[in-house]
């Protein structure tokens, strides 16, 4: 069998709690069969960079040791590699309470709950995809309440993340 080469991309702080995280959405796109040439034939990573990097300099270090002919983290078999992230991007919930005024869209919703409750870093913004349960007027189909899951981008670098990469059996 041969191999693939693959990088991910997995929120968290915590390395082992986003290794898991990302082996588990590997195998649910993937399946569990095995030799998918993806983060879910791992079963161990090793952290290549005690510094977060941003996300090119991560993807860069990657490039530079999966092109390192003798590198260890080369080996199929081998643990993935693991470089923490730094980000500008979040994801928060936030809860809507009933209010007489409505909102007409799920990012004006958002981001007036936000900005009451002064949780908008500086320079954030709200992403697409917002996602959640919210009830709407029946008459005016406006939001009236409910719980959004909101991305947002724009924020400070902070390490909120890690990006997995290696060789895997396909």
């Amino acid at each position: 069998m041969g191999a693939y080469d693959f990088t991910t991309y997995q929120t968290g702080t915590d390395a082992s709690q986003a290794f898991r995280d990302a082996v588990e959405q590997a195998q649910y796109e993937y399946g569990h069969g095995g030799y998918t040439g993806t983060i879910a034939e791992k079963d161990g990573y090793k952290v290549v960079s005690d510094a977060p990097l941003t996300m090119d300099e991560a993807e860069a270090l990657a490039n530079q040791i999966m092109s390192d002919h003798d590198h260890p983290l080369q080996d199929k078999h081998g643990p993935a590699g693991a470089i923490p992230v730094l980000t500008g991007e979040r994801q928060v919930t936030v809860t809507i309470p009933f209010t007489a005024a409505s909102y007409r869209t799920t990012a004006e919703a958002a981001a007036a709950v936000l900005a009451q409750e002064g949780r908008l870093l500086p320079g954030e913004d709200v992403a697409y995809g917002i996602t959640g349960v919210y009830e709407t007027c029946p008459r005016t189909g406006r939001i009236r309440k409910g719980s959004l899951t909101v991305p947002l981008n724009g924020g400070p670098l902070e390490h909120r993340g890690w990006l997995f990469f290696g060789y895997a059996s396909s």
